[in-house]
């Protein structure tokens, strides 16, 4: 029993660490913008069906999917800046929240429409082996994905903490209006910050789709996940968002253990409805 409980707890940390990257993208457009993106899932979508197409028909590694992902993803979070935020940004909340929410029905039924409904996968040679670390087995593709989902979110934390891009990216979160008084253009740190917090998804998706399936409503499961370690972690906390992503991936995989199927994700849901009702703030409240 103690063994079945430990290989939970392995799998679940691997896993949690793709849902702190995923997380961590979210919490960095809403801790500087202070806007919910409801589309973030559907850019990892898209980063997924690169990864596909590259290693379906290029025959690449599709690893090196990476390497067009993260400029595209880049390009297109600061394209949805300027063309459908920009001019938002004097609106209410609300308006935002609702473009987001259309740019995300939109690419669901634009895959739809091209991929059809079918879900797609990519068999790689390494995608039965596995990694014995003591008395739990870890499967290799989802150790990879944990690699590279943990140099994101220190990279991510690095630019924030040590730069000067985080610094004024830090401070156009905390005081609009102070930030430019400073001399800081506001307006291009919104920018950035969605696009970097989009081109996170870049990563994902290649490290992904050796072990996951991609179809048009991934991003919708992502989503709702990424949400729940937000509130988890904190609103806005990039830290937050690293630890609420290994406790869900903990919570998640255990729980599958003994409630299998989609029984497996009401442990998740409940502690986010928890969390709304006592601790709102999450467990790890702070900004970036």
């Amino acid at each position: 029993m103690l063994e079945l409980l430990l290989q939970g707890a392995a799998n679940g940390l691997v896993t949690g660490a793709v849902f702190a990257v995923i997380a961590v993208g979210l919490t960095l457009v809403f801790g500087v913008m202070r806007i919910v993106n409801f589309a973030h899932g559907e850019f990892l979508m898209i980063a997924m069906y690169i990864t596909y197409l590259m290693a379906t028909f290029g025959k690449l590694n599709p690893y090196l999917a990476i390497l067009v992902s993260v400029p595209l993803l880049f390009l297109l979070g600061a394209g949805m800046f300027g063309l459908l935020i920009r001019p938002l940004l004097a609106a209410p909340e609300i308006s935002q929240l609702l473009m987001t929410m259309g740019v995300s029905i939109l690419l669901q039924n634009l895959a739809l429409l091209i991929f059809k409904g079918d879900p797609l996968s990519v068999i790689v040679p390494w995608s039965s082996a596995s990694v014995r670390l003591g008395p739990v087995s870890v499967a290799v593709t989802r150790l990879v994905a944990a690699a590279a989902s943990l140099v994101v979110v220190f990279g991510i934390y690095w630019l924030l903490k040590t730069t000067d891009l985080g610094r004024m990216l830090r401070a156009a979160a905390q005081n609009r209006d102070a930030a430019q008084l400073m001399g800081i253009n506001v307006t291009r740190m919104y920018m950035l910050a969605l696009a970097i917090g989009v081109a996170c998804l870049g990563v994902v998706g290649p490290v992904l789709v050796p072990w996951a399936y991609v179809s048009p409503d991934v991003g919708a499961v992502f989503t709702l996940t990424a949400f729940v370690t937000v509130v988890l972690g904190g609103m806005g906390s990039v830290s937050g968002a690293f630890f609420g992503g290994l406790i869900l991936g903990v919570v998640s995989s255990v729980s599958q253990m003994f409630m299998p199927g989609t029984y497996g994700l009401i442990p998740q849901y409940l502690v986010f409805i928890l969390l709304l009702l006592f601790r709102p703030e999450g467990l790890f409240s702070g900004r970036i």
